[in-house]
């Protein structure tokens, strides 16, 4: 039993601690091929790429007015600015919100339809209005900085560039769970950095990224992972997913347990979706960041069967190491389980963090073999 013990704990340990300090080892030793920002003067004979902001939104009315302020104070000519909005079988006021903000601004357009499809529908339909050289996907409810366009932008002089992610900046201000999971988000965003540094990560932030229009391909009607397929359909052409910290919106971190648990669970469960779509990345002589993937996208939704396997290997094993490490367990558990009785500190809030990240690939998991995940628009209350 207690090589069963070691070998889940070592897989757990590498997932997690071993692979994103090699990958961050590599990483600085690897040569730059980051491109050089695109420098305009007034005098220069230097053009800025029009641009199409695209945004999909399903009852957002009461965050589209903070959304609207930002993007009118976007640093980016706004004669080469157009922002796309649909709105996909909103019920609320959300087509009257932009329907008034499209009146004040001519590169702006809304498009709107009765029965909501889901996000995928309404991006196709958004892009087949978009006339920008670039297209930059962006939710309805986060603040984007006034920079995030241009730096975004810059990053396609670099032809290499297939897709350049944003970053997303969560604030802890709200308490309970979000200031944990703010915490676990800046790890993330520090494993992705690396992965852009070294070739390119697997994934975008889906609240703000840009691709150029000629590459992209309409997004099956019922995928939930368009952050994920989008850029990977990239990269099986050869081209990067680049991380632009310079690209930064900004948005609260869920505070409620129960909705940031669903939100997780729905968007694991679309990995699997999108791995049964794209089988090309398991195979290493495909994949140029084949490592990567199945250290940072396959490991992760192993995790919660390896501590299991521990956990098992640990109850019904014999000796004095076996029993010690049960006893430590069962204290990792209990810190999680004092979370639900309303004890607060940090530690016990990366704990809880930690074990609703696995419970949530577990759930994640048993949805995508039930098929019951769907793209349509609901709540996670």
């Amino acid at each position: 039993m207690i090589w069963f013990f070691a070998g889940a704990i070592v897989f757990c340990a590498y997932t997690y601690l071993g692979f994103p300090l090699l990958l961050h080892f590599f990483a600085k030793r690897a040569t730059p091929a980051c491109a050089q920002p695109i420098e305009c003067e007034e005098s220069a004979a230097c053009r800025l790429p029009t641009v199409s902001i695209v945004i999909a939104a399903h009852n957002e009315a009461d965050n589209l007015t903070v959304k609207i302020s930002s993007l009118e104070k976007l640093d980016y000519p706004t004669e080469k600015l157009q922002c796309v909005f649909v709105s996909d079988g909103s019920t609320d006021d959300t087509v009257k919100v932009l329907q008034e903000a499209c009146e004040y601004h001519d590169t702006w357009q809304e498009y709107h339809y009765a029965e909501a499809a889901g996000k995928p529908t309404a991006v196709n339909l958004g892009v087949t209005h978009a006339s920008g050289e670039i297209i930059v996907f962006m939710d309805a409810r986060q603040r984007v900085g006034p920079a995030a366009i241009q730096a975004l932008v810059s990053r396609f002089a670099d032809p290499s560039v297939g897709a350049v992610s944003g970053e997303l900046m969560l604030e802890s201000g709200r308490g309970g769970e979000a200031s944990s999971v703010s915490l676990y988000w800046r790890y993330e965003k520090w494993i992705r950095e690396n992965e852009s540094r070294l070739f390119s990560t697997t994934g975008a932030t889906g609240a703000l990224y840009a691709i150029r229009r000629a590459d992209y391909q309409p997004l099956p009607s019922d995928a939930l992972l368009d952050d994920f397929d989008t850029p990977i359909s990239l990269l099986r052409q050869g081209k990067r997913t680049v991380f632009e910290p310079a690209a930064q919106l900004f948005d609260q971190a869920e505070p409620d347990t129960a909705r940031e648990f669903n939100r997780k669970a729905r968007t694991l469960a679309g990995n699997y979706q999108s791995f049964s779509r794209h089988r090309w990345l398991f195979d290493p002589k495909k994949n140029p960041v084949w490592w990567q993937f199945i250290s940072h996208k396959v490991f992760r939704l192993l995790v919660p069967y390896a501590l299991g396997i521990a956990f098992v290997a640990s109850l019904l094993g014999h000796g004095a190491f076996l029993q010690m490490m049960l006893a430590v367990q069962a204290c990792f558990y209990g810190v999680g389980l004092l979370s639900f009785l309303g004890v607060q500190s940090r530690m016990i809030g990366v704990v809880r963090v930690f074990l609703h990240l696995n419970a949530a690939a577990v759930v994640g998991a048993w949805r995508a073999w039930r098929g019951s995940s769907a793209v349509h628009w609901k709540s996670t209350a």
